[in-house]
């Protein structure tokens, strides 16, 4: 009876996690996959450079609970709702290993124009006007996350803010 349930929690999460890349966009990187493949690597979604936060639900966030837990701890799906060309190597380092620990998370702010960073109610000196810092949701349990992100010598601020959205960037160590 064991074997039965193991080997339909695996088809189950199987068939999860290939929900999960569809409905979103995102992809587990296969290095078995060709280069055309749009299962190849994670995606990177591209837009103007006026995009910022998203105030609607992404495919994320309508994801039941439990297929979440179900994904497979260690590896990173990562959704891009903004630029990610200009983002530091680091940053994105970053994104990975707290997807790989936490879960799914979707970046929805990077690079910002002034009129957009204002828009929003951003700093005159924001590290988004450099490209230089990110705005993610955590799509699964965050708990810890702070405490993950501040032990990161790569990382200078750290914020989350109260709607869930968590900020980082290579500026000096700082939380506001």
């Amino acid at each position: 009876m064991t074997n039965l349930l193991t080997g339909a929690l695996r088809r189950a999460t199987g068939a999860a996690m290939a929900a999960l890349m569809l409905a979103t966009g995102v992809a587990a990187a296969n290095p078995f996959a060709s280069a055309g493949n749009p299962l190849h690597a994670i995606h990177v979604h591209d837009f103007d450079d006026e995009h910022a936060h998203l105030a609607e639900e992404g495919a994320l966030d309508r994801i039941h609970p439990l297929v979440l837990a179900a994904l497979p701890k260690g590896k990173a799906y990562v959704k891009y709702n903004a630029p990610a060309n200009c983002v530091p190597g680091r940053l994105k380092a970053v994104l990975s290993q707290v997807s790989a620990k936490y879960g799914p998370i979707t970046v929805n702010s990077t690079f910002r124009s002034r009129s957009k960073n204002r828009a929003v109610g951003g700093k005159s000196k924001s590290y988004h006007l450099s490209c230089s810092a990110v705005d993610f949701r955590v799509h699964g349990s965050s708990r810890g996350l702070m405490s993950y992100l501040a032990a990161n010598k790569s990382l200078g601020g750290l914020k989350r803010y109260a709607s869930g959205f968590y900020h980082i960037d290579t500026g000096p160590r700082r939380s506001w």
